[in-house]
């Protein structure tokens, strides 16, 4: 089967798998961000400090935490298409309905339901399109899907800029519902994953898909099972086989994860402390956000022809460097361009981390594998937008030892990726979990 899936040319599938998928990824952005474009009025109506709001911001990146794990699981456990749905309901419905909150805690709350739903979507839908796009083209497709997180961010902070200086951030929060446009092309042009149904041994479900979407492994005749079922275990990443992999992942993803979260959520808030008024900080914010776009197309160009080691060893000591010289800023020129910089090598290199990730690990514990390094990942997002919070209020505003901070975790990252990476460029997903 999956020598097949490896050879087969793109299709007209394939480019709508993306699409559909990178709609609900994009959707997941915009849930996420909205509360970046209204933070200075939440901060306002509730009369909360920097630190608070910092604990506010991480019930998103605590949701993940726990998405990433339980998600990822349930993915290995009842396929694929059926733990993506569930999530973008759960990452949409309660990021809508947190525009009834009358606390924090309630608000807080409902941000952890949907940074469920969050992680959980993108560790399964990533892992989805891995299994489906032949090596040659995985790692630009997955980076691509990554490319979609920009133009859904860009979504939520131009709803903030027309909607939250007239009609406040409770009205921001209830165009999380537009999410739910998503669902329906997802439950109708996504198929299941046929190397899960494959490593399941659900043969006549092959069929169906094979037939219905008109694939290159059409003529396949279906004789049985690859391998023995064998039962899921988080314990199998740390094997003699995966324990390296597992450690590099796990580094990486807690650094870039705290990283971008604890940038890019604070961004509009450190803008704003620079004096500026809430429309010039939002349309700051949407400058530096666009360098993401490029970022990302150009990891996805290249990650397929130099590799993902080298890629990402390279985006995450840029990202460092970009981060000490926005810390040294003086002028918004300055801070335009250094924060463009950061935002162009972060998020590129997001694009190869979703690729890579799920790379790494054999069909049968992909979801969990990939799942497990997000949720750890996440540790790294609640501990930055806490920090963030933390230091502005110990410093008065001073955001160079934040930056600072920065640069080290993303060169942490790179070192980490430089010393214990493999690279997978070209090879079957079959190659790689051997």
């Amino acid at each position: 089967m999956s020598k097949h899936l490896e050879k087969a040319t793109l299709r007209r599938f394939h480019y709508i798998l993306l699409i559909v998928l990178g709609l609900g990824w994009a959707f997941d952005a915009t849930c996420a961000g909205l509360i970046s474009t209204t933070t200075p009025l939440i901060r306002s109506e509730w009369n909360l400090s920097a630190a608070q709001m910092g604990v506010l911001l991480s019930c998103w990146l605590i949701g993940m935490l726990l998405g990433g794990i339980t998600i990822g699981y349930l993915a290995d456990k009842i396929g694929r298409k059926g733990a993506a749905i569930i999530a973008l309901l759960l990452y949409s419905i309660p990021t809508a309905l947190a525009s009834l909150s009358e606390t924090p805690s309630q608000l807080g709350l409902l941000r952890l339901i949907a940074g469920i739903g969050s992680s959980g979507y993108m560790v399964v839908a990533s892992t989805l399109l891995s299994e489906y796009i032949p090596a040659r083209y995985r790692g630009r497709f997955v980076a691509f899907l990554e490319s979609t997180w920009a133009f859904g961010w860009l979504l939520a902070v131009y709803l903030g800029r027309v909607i939250a200086p007239t009609y406040g951030w409770r009205q921001v929060f209830t165009t999380a519902a537009l999410a739910l446009i998503a669902l329906p092309p997802m439950a109708y042009f996504v198929p299941e994953s046929l190397r899960y149904l494959w490593e399941k041994g659900r043969e006549d479900e092959i069929n169906k898909v094979i037939t219905r979407f008109g694939l290159t492994i059409a003529d396949v005749e279906i004789a049985g099972r690859r391998e023995e079922v064998r039962k899921i275990g988080i314990e199998e990443l740390f094997s003699r086989r995966y324990r390296k992999r597992t450690a590099m992942l796990w580094i990486h993803w807690f650094c870039i994860v705290l990283a971008y979260w604890g940038i890019f959520l604070w961004l509009p808030n450190i803008l704003y402390e620079r004096g500026l008024s809430l429309v010039k900080t939002l349309n700051y914010t949407i400058l530096i956000t666009l360098a993401q776009i490029p970022g990302y197309w150009s990891g996805a160009i290249l990650i397929d022809k130099i590799g993902r080691k080298p890629i990402l060893t390279l985006y995450m000591t840029l990202a460092g460097v970009g981060s000490i010289l926005f810390a040294m800023a003086k002028s918004d020129v300055e801070v335009l361009i250094w924060g463009g910089m950061i935002s162009f090598f972060n998020l590129g290199a997001w694009g190869a981390t979703y690729a890579y990730t799920p790379e790494l690990y054999p069909t049968r514990i992909r979801g969990t594998g990939a799942g497990t390094a997000n949720s750890i990942g996440r540790i790294g997002g609640i501990i930055g937008p806490y920090l963030v919070g933390a230091l502005l209020d110990i410093t008065k505003g001073n955001v160079y030892p934040i930056f600072l901070t920065f640069m080290i975790v993303h060169l942490i990252s790179a070192i980490a990726i430089a010393t214990l990476g493999i690279e997978t460029k070209g090879k079957t997903l079959e190659e790689i979990s051997e």
